[in-house]
Parts: structure tokens; sequence; C-alpha cells
């Protein structure tokens, strides 16, 4: 089979799309996870306790996604003025916040890689 062969490519389109969709929906499934474990004791630290990315699901993914933009970087942490906050959070949550915002970003380029070489 060659690499110019359109099968070939139809095929390494859907295989990026079905597991970017496979990865979100367990990326969603571990959301949970957060919303009801960890962002609540990051909410405490950080935002001194109040509890609006704990609402609902839709609301802890932005909140995930912003407390690792925090974890990731002292300019983000500076700008929301959580720098010196965020040295109060274990390195352990820290890190699984990263990990999931490389997660969440990795299924992003998958299904873009996909429509892109569908298209």
């Amino acid at each position: 089979m060659s690499l110019t062969e359109p099968s070939f490519i139809s095929l390494v389109s859907a295989y990026l799309f079905f597991g970017g969709c496979l990865l979100g929906f367990i990326w969603i499934i571990g959301l949970f996870y957060f919303q009801y474990r960890l962002l609540p004791l990051v909410e405490d630290v950080l935002d001194d306790g109040v509890r609006f990315y704990t609402l609902n699901i839709f609301f802890s993914c932005l909140g995930v996604l912003q407390y690792a933009t925090i974890f990731l970087s002292s300019f983000h942490a500076k700008r929301y003025g959580m720098l010196e906050k965020r040295k109060n959070i274990s390195n352990r949550i820290q890190k699984l916040f990263i990990f999931y915002f490389l997660c969440f970003v990795f299924i992003l380029a998958a299904l873009a890689t996909s429509i892109v070489i569908h298209g």
C-alpha cells in the first residue's frame, strides 16, 4: 500500500478522529474526578474559597484549563494575581492539572489533524 493512496490517508484520518473522540470521552469522565476532588481544594487556596468552577461540568472544564495555565506559566499566575498562592498547592496536584491540560491539547490536535487530512 503506497502512502499516496487515498484509502491509506482516509484510514489514518479515521483513526485520528475516532481516537480523538475516544480520548475526549475518557477526558470528560476524568473531569468529574477533578470537579469533585481536586477543584474544591484548588479553589479554596487560589480563589479564597469562591466555588465557581465546581458549579457544573462545563465550568469545571474551564477551571481545569485555567488552573493548568496558572501552574504552567508564572506569567499567567502573575496576571491572575495567584503567583504566591500557587506555591501552597502540592506538586502532585499541579502535575495532574498540567497533564490533563496536555491531554486536552493532544485531543484537539488529533481531531484537527484528522479534519485537515480528510479535507
